[in-house]
């Protein structure tokens, strides 16, 4: 099993009113990742659910890349720029967090700050609480329509937002548990009204704007063996993007061979590796989305255990090989001490040898 480090707290995620600083973050994915590529040396590389449609849903498609690589590639607001400068290259996709304390707060903000930031790519990615902190765990109301009309208007809200293609990652990390969000799930009798409650969110959301797409996101293992994960899955029919999350971490994958024996490993029965991940999407016909990655210093690590160019360049392979099925992905680059490529305030990286990779693999154009 991997170790779950405690959770940080998710109030910089999401300030009523006000623009966030670089999100703080819960408790996010533990990972592991692709196979048989060459050394990073070689190149240094309860009321009935609102109907919606099948056709509602279905593969991402979100046009031409800004980056000029052949997938969508972007990051986190508060490094979003200082990545494009290393990079040589614009980014495709912005990421921001939305989980106050209550629906109201949801409302207030998805219709004043949030849609501001949409403007600075052509994919605008919104991670968005299932439930806010004041109804954890309160999936039986929102499944029977207790909440439709928050997101109705947060849909409408976002519909507003100026780029290309709107997605909401709803509910992520969902298998993670309640100690890290308040849409987590405990226990498999909650599983069915989850489901529910995920479906009817998202049929709400897109009545509110119709072009939104929605994606539901998973940590890359679900450590709680009551649970398994491919029973949380909402369904086709409204599920556009599967996401994952897939941290360096549970173990850091610093050799080709730890890399290649992760990539398409299961756990309990479900997805845990990248591939495997893959592969799931894939069976749903749909794209994958790798919406939160990055090193991840944690613990009595030193910057030096957690700089780990073999990692960066093997997500970069997969990223590269699997364009074609891949619906977007961004890196994590917030926290300077645990994760960030590059400081949006000029000052260095702890990681300079994965920062290295990510320059020079992301500037070659593939």
């Amino acid at each position: 099993m991997e170790p779950m480090p405690a959770a940080a707290p998710l109030a910089a995620l999401d300030v009523l009113g006000a623009a966030p600083a670089a999100p703080a973050r819960a408790e996010l994915a533990l990972l592991d990742l692709a196979a048989g590529v060459e050394p990073l040396s070689a190149r240094l590389q309860s009321s009935p659910t609102p109907a919606v449609t099948a056709a509602a849903a279905g593969p991402a498609s979100f046009g031409v890349t800004a980056s000029g690589l052949s997938w969508f590639s972007g990051a986190t607001d508060g490094g979003f720029q200082c990545l494009a400068q290393m990079r040589h290259r614009a980014l495709d996709v912005e990421h921001v967090y939305v989980a106050p304390q209550t629906f109201a707060d949801m409302v207030q903000n998805t219709g004043s700050w949030v849609p501001r930031y949409a403007s600075k790519a052509p994919v605008f990615m919104v991670s968005l609480a299932l439930l806010p902190k004041a109804n954890k765990s309160q999936f039986s109301q929102c499944a029977a329509g207790a909440f439709d009309g928050y997101f109705r208007q947060v849909g409408a809200n976002l519909r507003q937002a100026h780029a290309r293609a709107v997605i909401i990652r709803l509910g992520w990390e969902a298998n993670i548990g309640s100690g890290s969000h308040p849409w987590g799930v405990d226990t498999p009798d909650q599983v069915p009204a989850y489901v529910a409650c995920w479906r009817r969110a998202a049929a709400a959301l897109k009545a509110g704007g119709p072009a939104l797409n929605t994606e539901w996101t998973s940590a890359k293992k679900t450590a709680n063996k009551a649970l398994h994960v491919t029973d949380m899955y909402p369904g086709d029919d409204v599920v556009d993007v599967v996401g994952v999350h897939y941290y360096d971490s549970g173990p850091e994958k610093s050799t080709q061979a730890v890399w290649d024996k992760y990539y398409g490993i299961t756990f309990n029965g479900g997805p845990r590796g990248l591939g495997t991940w893959l592969d799931f999407a894939r069976s749903r016909g749909k794209k994958l989305a790798v919406s939160e990655y990055g090193l991840w210093r944690q613990g009595a690590m030193t910057a030096a255990q957690a700089d780990d160019p073999v990692y960066v360049d093997n997500m970069y392979r997969f990223f590269r090989d699997h364009a074609a099925d891949l619906a977007y992905e961004t890196y994590f680059n917030a926290m300077a001490d645990q994760h960030a490529l590059c400081n949006a305030d000029g000052t260095p990286t702890s990681f300079p040898g994965a920062a290295a990779a990510y320059k020079a693999d992301w500037s070659l154009g593939h």
